[in-house]
């Protein structure tokens, strides 16, 4: 099979993103991630490898390189009852982490594919949350709301000049599903931290910022890399 220059140049591109990110990622990963529920189904995720979320799955038997659009649901935030960081916070705040997290994951998406509101052969779904160990629901009425491409901006400021401090560490559960039948192509579970808050020291919301701008990059990169060397563990 011959591979054209074209194809082989935007391999090598991703790549090096991919090392880029890593190396000027301001977040750690956290050890000992838990389960929140919101996934549902955690039979068959496992731990990852090393540069990979703390736990992934990936049907291999799906072809990434199908899907050309994509539809991003609102993103919950599942908290403990009590005594934590999330269940604290106002509701204006919670608010806020949803929203943010939203418009990351969606800018870096719109890069390479359409984003829909509508079910088809070569739409996927994609689900996230923001999450803590022990929560049986999401909280009510918190969902992101859908705002133009370019507020990550204003985003990123309000959470950047806040005064907060109680949440350096920030968990996600996401998954990738086929819109038609539902199927489950790719899960992830992760946990990151500023190099602050893994010192025992108060940290900003800069912390969650760069979280989930994290997360936003790799999810990009990863699905690039996914269409183009085809049936590999998504990270």
């Amino acid at each position: 099979m011959k591979i054209s220059g074209k194809l082989i140049t935007r391999a090598v591109s991703i790549v090096t993103l991919a090392l880029v990110i890593s190396a000027c990622a301001t977040t750690e990963q956290v050890p000992n991630v838990r389960m929140s529920g919101f996934l549902g189904d955690y039979s068959k995720l496992h731990p990852g490898k090393p540069g990979q979320a703390e736990f992934t799955y990936r049907d291999t038997s799906v072809d990434l390189s199908k899907y050309r659009k994509v539809i991003l649901d609102p993103v919950q935030i599942w908290t403990a009852e009590r005594n934590s960081a999330l269940s604290e916070l106002s509701r204006e705040d919670q608010q806020l982490l949803v929203d943010y997290l939203y418009v990351a994951l969606r800018d870096a998406l719109a890069k390479d594919y359409t984003l829909v509101n509508e079910p088809g052969p070569d739409v996927m779904r994609i689900r996230c949350a923001i999450t803590e160990a022990r929560a049986d629901s999401p909280v009510k009425d918190i969902l992101s709301t859908v705002t133009p491409i370019g507020l990550g901006i204003s985003y990123a400021k309000r959470l950047t000049t806040g005064t907060h401090s109680g949440v350096g560490v920030v968990s996600v559960e996401g998954e990738l599903l086929d819109s038609v039948s539902g199927k489950r192509i790719a899960a992830v579970i992760d946990r990151r931290a500023g190099t602050k808050s893994l010192a025992g020291k108060p940290t900003r919301w800069g912390d969650v910022q760069d979280a989930f701008n994290f997360w936003a990059r790799r999810m990009q990169t990863n699905l690039a890399v996914l269409r183009l060397r085809g049936t590999q563990d998504i990270s």
